[in-house]
């Protein structure tokens, strides 16, 4: 262990009995649970109430740049144990110095955690989560966590905030390219792969981090997909659909869970009891640390709750939120609210145990150098092995829209291809990307133009921007576009977000394609030639122009380091397409919210050919949305059995085997996700009209078959009923099996006593 205790004097028997007891034999990964409590007692009864409240204290580091700055002597208050967490985007030398400085220089030695926001990579960029979550591929997301995990680390961080579980309805939110999409079972199936990936079997290897599961909770239901926002929910909507992946994450063992910044019925979640002491703590007994959001306990004063820091301090302690992301409230306030009674010191003693609890399964007590080795970061960062597995889950987070006259792939016929768009060829920040990017380079990434000219030579490609980075068309341009065009015989057009459309503080009241593309788009599709039009983005647009005029259409998300190449091997076939939505495409604007779980009303239209008057439908654009949820094409197709139950009656004891046979009846080898939806017919609340319950990913040689099997039982018949319990009810249900959430097939069975 890398410590100096000569500078510590009287101190130093004290010192000398908690090196001893923080450093017993073996390494930190063969420690019990109950060993480590006992180490982290041993520290907390040497720790002063100030030492104790700087463990929940988390600074920014060097950092300044933020709606709110940061004026402190960092070094000083790391001397003097007043800060246990630093979010430093900083080097490496910097790293080592701040941790010399606590291990040496501060009263007891405790080390620093050093956190970042690694959200889809750290060097190596993946697909933004909302594309990764389109793949349907949980080992391929686990994967990407794996790798980030293993770059981070080699940077000198060991606690990541991520994964972002957010369920939203809202394409309007910049946060919507952040998180796993609408539907509660697909992102919670997503939450477990992402904590697992992070922080692997053994969060004592110098290669794994500590998760942090946020925003908690129901950041993604904000009103008017209007960043920071207030919201408004039942209980049951907030339990069946919001909390389900933060429960997944909690099973799975996330060490962290941050606050979101939002209310939740008038109530900030950083100081909402109910939330954090009743629901996540007491009910699903999370044994790890809370984090606020960045300072989100400061922010119950402009909120309205609280009149000063020391009033948002103890509503947040009350609340059970364990530590202040640079806020400084608790490092402010919480010693005066203990001396005058209010805060318990035992709610103290509590919320710093949870910090030293992981800072020791870090095994930063038995080596605080371990995650700040300044010659791991080149041999960690961008390897053979670490692209690969980016390019495989950027090929699967591609989604196929459209392809009505089978232009894709595209045959490698010798054909001139007119490459159009702003995102063909850019350099920009972050534009192939995606918001943040941690530590990813530009320069790394393979762009549209790089990939197709690896495919298929450059003397075949031809290029013009045909708009500026935000969308901007000016005629020059456009005129140069068209140039390129009538001189190529199959056109692409790179079209959509640039990196700052979507990400935090990026909400859009209008989701068309930004500025003036669809000017562009227009005027290239008037020359009636062959034309794919790749959408790059980290949300749904509206594309009903381009779904009614032009043949081919993928979603290609933002999709990191490789997106060139995985763009390419698709275009061209060599991977064929399999992606399939985790959110709904919307048709217009006005539809939103819109999302395909949704409770049926008293006056259901009956489809899009029911012209009634009086039922439930607008009367300008149609109910259905313009793609709906699970949707994407292949360029093979599937043909779908009807579905086979070994039973139609299931008792609260019992299960029942649904099977479908799914047929590649095309001319490609394909990978299909089988979905499967229950809808309960009549319960004591009304139920959603479909929901999914299960799914599998098949992969289907040319004309061959599989059968797929799904287990049905009375636990995924459950709902949060009236009186907000957990039942299932006797009755009739549907069963759902198909390609996405509205080509299915249905069969029928009954539960009963």
């Amino acid at each position: 262990m890398s410590k100096s205790w000569k500078s510590l004097g009287v101190l130093l028997p004290v010192a000398i009995m908690l090196y001893l007891m923080a450093c017993q034999p073996g390494d930190t990964a063969k420690v019990t649970s109950d060993n480590t409590n006992k180490r982290v007692d041993s520290v907390l009864q040497l720790m002063t109430l100030d030492e104790k409240i700087g463990q929940l204290n988390h600074l920014k580091g060097n950092y300044t740049t933020d709606i709110y700055e940061q004026h402190l002597d960092l070094d000083s208050v790391i001397v003097h144990g007043q800060v246990g967490a630093l979010t430093p985007f900083t080097e490496m030398r910097d790293l080592i110095h701040w941790q010399k400085l606590a291990v040496d220089e501060s009263r007891l030695g405790i080390p620093l955690l050093y956190a970042a926001d690694v959200i889809h990579g750290y060097k190596t960029i993946f697909p933004v989560p909302l594309g990764q979550a389109a793949s349907w591929d949980m080992e391929a997301i686990r994967k990407a966590e794996r790798i980030a995990a293993k770059e981070m680390t080699a940077a000198g961080f060991n606690w990541t905030l991520a994964p972002m579980l957010d369920v939203t309805r809202e394409p309007r939110w910049g946060r919507v390219m952040e998180g796993p999409g609408e539907d509660p079972y697909l992102a919670s199936e997503i939450a477990k792969a992402r904590v697992e990936g992070f922080q692997g079997r053994d969060l004592g290897l110098d290669n794994t981090v500590l998760a942090c599961a946020k925003h908690f909770a129901a950041y993604g239901a904000i009103e008017g997909g209007r960043e920071y926002n207030t919201v408004s929910l039942s209980e049951n909507v907030l339990r069946e659909i919001y909390l389900p992946p933060f429960q997944a994450a909690v099973a799975a063992g996330v060490g962290t869970v941050m606050n979101a910044f939002n209310t939740l019925d008038g109530i900030p979640a950083s100081a909402h009891r109910f939330l954090i002491k009743d629901i996540l703590k007491g009910e699903w007994g999370f044994q790890g640390f809370t984090v606020s959001d960045a300072h989100s306990f400061y922010e119950l004063i402009p909120h309205g709750v609280a009149a000063d820091k020391e009033e948002a301090a103890y509503l947040c302690m009350q609340a059970a939120s364990d530590t202040d992301l640079w806020g400084q409230v608790y490092s402010e306030s919480l010693e005066g609210l203990v001396l005058d009674g209010r805060i318990q010191q035992a709610q103290i003693d509590d919320a710093a145990r949870r910090v030293l609890y992981y800072k020791f399964k870090l095994g930063l007590f038995d080596d605080p150098f371990l995650y700040l080795d300044s010659t791991k970061g080149q041999q960690q960062w961008l390897t053979d092995e670490h692209k690969a597995a980016a390019l495989d889950l950027a090929r699967k987070s591609l989604v196929l829209l459209k392809n009505d006259t089978q232009l894709l792939p595209l045959s490698d016929t010798g054909q001139k291809i007119g490459l159009i768009g702003p995102l063909a060829n850019s350099r920009e920040y972050r534009d192939l990307m995606g918001n943040w990017k941690a530590a990813g380079d530009i320069n790394d990434v393979i762009t549209i133009y790089q990939g197709l000219v690896k495919k298929v030579g450059s003397d075949r490609v031809l290029l013009a921007e045909g708009c500026e980075g935000f969308g901007k068309c000016p005629e020059d341009m456009i005129r140069q576009a068209l140039t390129v065009a009538r001189q190529s015989d199959v056109l692409i057009l790179a079209l959509g977000e640039n990196g700052y459309s979507s990400g935090e503080a990026a909400s859009r009241a209008n989701i068309s394609l930004p500025g003036d593309q669809e000017k562009l788009l227009k005027a290239i599709h008037a020359l009636g030639k062959p034309t794919v039009l790749l959408v790059f983005s980290g949300r749904p647009l509206l594309l009903n122009w381009a779904e009614e005029n032009v043949p081919s259409i993928l979603a290609c998300w933002q999709p990191g380091t490789m997106a060139g190449d995985a763009v390419a091997d698709v275009l061209f076939g060599g991977y064929n397409p399999s992606g399939k939505l985790p959110i709904t495409f919307p048709y217009h604007l006005g539809q939103v919210p819109i999302y395909y779980n949704q409770l049926n009303t008293g006056r259901p239209r009956l489809g899009p050919d029911d012209t009634r008057w009086g039922v439930s439908n607008w009367s300008d654009v149609p109910n259905e949305p313009l793609y709906p949820f699970g949707f994407g094409l292949s360029y093979t197709t599937f043909e779908y059995s009807e579905i086979d139950l070994d039973r139609t009656v299931i008792s609260f004891d019992g299960a029942i085997n649904a099977r479908v046979t799914v047929r590649n009846s095309g001319k490609y080898k394909g990978e299909e996700t089988v979905q499967m939806y229950i809808h309960d017919k009549v319960a004591s609340v009304s139920r959603p009209v479909k929901e999914l319950k299960g799914f599998k990913k098949i992969e289907l040689g040319r004309g061959e078959s599989k059968t797929v099997s799904f287990k049905i039982t009375p636990e995924m018949l459950k709902y949060w009923n009236a009186q907000v319990e957990w039942v299932a009810d006797e009755g009739e249900f549907d069963l759902y099996v198909g390609p996405n959430s509205r080509d299915l097939k249905k069969a029928t069975f009954v539960l009963e006593k």
